[in-house]
């Protein structure tokens, strides 16, 4: 098959250019994509294409030109598409992750044998990472991770990808019976986690109580129609009158000042879904953390067991920075096998035979301040690796926490009172989508109040501007 068209690309200047692409090739053989007559990438096996029908524009697409990824590109990923050749008249969403596992790859690489394809370091990512995104007319999808779309509206459906991330953060972080959660911030992300949430409650028939958190008329209407029992508005009530009051905080702001009033707000845990790349509340790395599903612990007997809810495994390797206290250290040798020393130690160990052929990462990570948090999540700027699994957790030593910077006082008492903070990032949208056929008016609230304004491919410009607006929740761009 050969498909010729053009496509704007964005840039890293926050505009676009219009170019010319060309995918030729077949799913059982391969693709070869071409930009402007020059080779742009090659894929193996595993696509399909798919005629791109909407394409929402979400936050990371305003914000792409921060990530650490090549550009220009085709961005876009939240897909509604049709099939083309024997896939002629069906929809599909697409799941952005480009893997082994969503390629149907028979040899698949170690992240996916630990049963976390989504995180292997070779993925590519639909719009963000290389794979030409759903702001063209074209995409080239994973065999599996093109999912057909059976009973949930194409309106809704357009939402699927950012409603399957918003549910990762329930699945996550699950309110526990008589719990009372807040969602902060209940914009396009926020408005999301608000319908998980009341999903979620209704399908599991959950005991819980739901409250959005914001400081403007549209979005205390809006949270009401997606399902919060109630909304408090910031301009009328004192952050600091909120403290301790929500067993979890979903911290959907992107903002430092958001999360610092998470951190007061949270009785128990704050989930950290979206960040803005920057240092806040003294710590670093909060985006990678996000991307890599990581958590943050006090250092207890029961945390070093720690290991996400659906996760069938033990937690083995643990490395130890050198700040951390002898007897956590002589502690965690009675049960671990243990390893101790600075970031670049962890590395060495991490590249050495004692883990060839296993996953090269930490179960847990041991650390004693915010400097070696930090690098507990990012050891080193020449790449994307963390020390710790993802999915794994860092773990704090709570006898130091009284010698952390002011920047970081807030967090070093949060860790001191035993208080968490979790994070997520991509969903499961077979979840996702029967989530929301056993709650159709959900779906329903999802389609009528979330998609604020369309514009046609044509006015791509225009629509991505228009999203910048915080007047605006989603902004979607259809294709004819």
């Amino acid at each position: 098959m050969n498909l010729k068209f053009r496509a704007k690309d964005y840039k890293s200047d926050d505009s676009f250019e219009s170019a010319e692409y060309e995918y030729f090739g077949n799913e059982t053989e391969g693709w070869e994509i071409k930009r402007n007559g020059d080779s742009y990438l090659h894929l193996g096996p595993g696509y399909i294409p798919l005629k791109t029908l909407s394409c929402g524009v979400c936050s990371t697409d305003l914000d792409r030109r921060f990530l650490p990824f090549p550009l220009p590109q085709i961005i876009g990923h939240e897909v509604l598409a049709e099939g083309l050749g024997e896939n002629q008249g069906k929809q599909f969403v697409v799941e952005i992750n480009d893997t082994y596992e969503a390629r149907g790859d028979k040899s698949p690489d170690v992240f996916c044998k630990e049963g976390i394809p989504t995180h292997s370091p070779e993925r590519r990512v639909l719009g963000i990472d290389r794979l030409p995104g759903g702001f063209g007319p074209y995409i080239l999808a994973p065999v599996h991770a093109a999912i057909s779309l059976e009973g949930v509206s194409p309106k809704a459906a357009v939402l699927m990808e950012p409603f399957a991330a918003a549910l990762q953060a329930i699945l996550a972080s699950p309110p526990k019976r008589g719990d009372h959660v807040a969602v902060l911030g209940p914009r396009r992300l926020g408005s999301l986690i608000l319908a998980a949430l009341a999903s979620y409650r209704k399908t599991n028939q959950a005991d819980f109580r739901i409250t959005a958190i914001t400081r403007h008329d549209h979005l205390v209407t809006l949270s009401k129609a997606m399902g919060a029992d109630e909304v408090i508005d910031l301009r009328n009530t004192e952050v600091d009158n909120l403290k301790n009051q929500f067993d979890i905080v979903y911290d959907t702001t992107s903002t430092g000042t958001g999360f610092v009033s998470a951190l007061k707000m949270a009785k128990r845990e704050v989930h950290l879904k979206t960040t803005n790349g920057q240092v806040m509340a003294g710590l670093a790395h909060l985006t990678e953390l996000v991307v890599d599903e990581l958590t943050i612990l006090p250092y207890s007997d029961k945390n070093v067991l720690f290991h996400w809810e659906k996760e069938n495994r033990n937690n083995q390797n643990i490395f130890v920075f050198g700040g951390v206290s002898n007897t956590i250290k002589e502690k965690l040798k009675t049960q671990f096998i243990v390893f101790d020393g600075d970031a670049t130690d962890a590395e060495n160990i991490l590249s050495s035979d004692v883990f060839s052929n296993r996953l090269p990462r930490f179960d847990l990570v041991i650390v004693s301040n915010p400097e070696e948090l930090s690098l507990a999540i990012r050891p080193n700027p020449n790449h994307e690796n963390s020390l710790v699994r993802p999915r794994g957790a860092i773990l704090v030593d709570p006898s130091g926490v009284d010698k952390w910077p002011d920047d970081a006082s807030l967090v070093a008492k949060f860790f001191a009172d035993k208080k968490e903070i979790h994070s997520s990032r991509c969903g499961d949208f077979h979840m996702a989508i029967s989530l929301l056929r056993e709650n159709p008016e959900i779906a329903h609230a999802l389609e009528t109040n979330l998609i604020s304004h369309r514009f046609s491919s044509d006015q791509l410009e225009e629509a991505y501007a228009t999203a910048k607006d915080p007047s605006s929740i989603k902004v979607v761009v259809d294709f004819k």
